[in-house]
């Protein structure tokens, strides 16, 4: 019933398209993310769901109801907001008991479920509170509370995490997604974190000026990108060109020449011509010592110690400039500045598109799930 599902929806301001042709499905108590950059569309679709925007092109349903011209406040939806948007001359009791007041709920219930509502955020202790005393993570659970009180059937929530410090981020997102297992409510969540977004979904449509490019589970879009946007977007990515041509009397095998350096793939179908890999930088593998998998050489330009995990740009013989990352727990000794290394990209692990970057040609399995 919580199900919402976009036909088509095409929203314009003016005769630019601010949504694209968005046509997917968000299942029911699904923790779905769009993610993307400042002005990809976004928020745009997510005030477009609530209904303080009307779509020109396609529909809206919940379950099987349309929703086009049903009004934002007959479409039983929970909203959090970038700025809390709290009273903040209520209350916290009063705060979370708007809406129920609002709907006409009597006083002993008003009562019972924000009661309710404060316990699920860690509130209770601080009811009587006036929330311009409070620190924006209790704000934010204030915000989070009034909005699930009125048990709605789908919750929105715009940025909900960005005006708070790092630490206390990822400790929100970490209730928030507790708190959306235990409702078992339908969350449809917009950020340009994308370290947010991999933490909390259940599935990510990674959007870009307006259309959808990719919608998968956090592992797949970090994994397995479906084109160079995405791969670039969502975390760090080395690109590096190459050509490829069929194998003699191998059809599904083609040779991948990169870097003067020719490699044997197996591939679903036929390829060739301009390519292009997506490689993450954990996957790339650092000796100091040559071997038959270390076929590529560099030398270390920069070395970034980050905690479990030390960063190194390394330029290529061609005078290409790539990232690698070493755990310590792997390698307990750094590199350092000016180091000649060999290096083995593990070109078998990684994503190659077609020259454009636009399709898959190329990756290892089909799905991490």
């Amino acid at each position: 019933m919580n199900r919402v599902v976009f036909d088509h929806v095409t929203k314009y301001f003016g005769e630019s398209k601010a949504v694209n042709d968005a046509h997917f499905t968000i299942q029911d108590g699904e923790f779905f993310t769009l993610l993307g950059p400042s002005g990809c569309g976004k928020t745009t679709l997510l005030r477009t769901i609530a209904g303080f925007y009307r779509q020109e092109e396609g529909d809206i349903y919940f379950g099987d109801r349309l929703i086009n011209d049903i009004p934002t406040h007959e479409r039983n939806i929970g909203m959090v907001f970038q700025n809390y948007a709290i009273f903040p001359h209520m209350s916290v009791f009063d705060n979370v008991a708007y809406g129920l007041k609002a709907r006409n709920v009597g006083k002993a219930e008003i009562e019972q479920r924000v009661m309710e509502a404060l316990e699920m955020v860690e509130l209770t202790h601080l009811r009587d509170r006036i929330p311009s005393n409070m620190s924006g993570g209790q704000q934010q659970r204030i915000a989070l509370a009034r909005a699930v009180v009125i048990r709605p059937s789908l919750l929105l929530m715009d940025e909900p995490l960005s005006n708070l410090d790092a630490k206390l981020r990822v400790k929100m997102r970490t209730d928030i997604r507790k708190l959306q297992k235990e409702l078992n409510i339908t969350t449809i969540y917009v950020t340009h974190d994308q370290e947010e977004a991999l933490a909390v979904s259940d599935r990510i449509a990674v959007l870009s000026e307006g259309r959808v490019q990719q919608i998968a589970t956090p592992q797949d879009i970090y994994l397995f990108p479906q084109n160079r946007f995405v791969a670039n977007f969502i975390g760090t990515s080395n690109f590096l060109d190459a050509s490829c041509e069929v194998a003699k009397g191998a059809a599904e095998e083609i040779v991948v020449t990169l870097l003067n350096q020719k490699t044997n793939l197996h591939l679903a179908k036929p390829y060739s011509g301009k390519a292009l890999f997506s490689i993450r930088p954990e996957l790339v593998k650092l000796s100091v010592f040559p071997s038959p998998d270390y076929t590529y050489e560099g030398t270390v330009e920069t070395v970034t110690f980050l905690g479990e995990k030390v960063s190194y740009t390394i330029k290529l013989i061609n005078g290409q400039v790539i990232e690698a990352h070493q755990h310590l727990a792997v390698s307990r000794k750094m590199l350092q500045e000016n180091d000649m290394v060999y290096i083995d990209l593990q070109l078998e692990q990684s994503v190659m598109y077609n020259g454009s970057g636009e399709e898959v040609v190329y990756r290892a399995v089909e799905s991490w799930s």
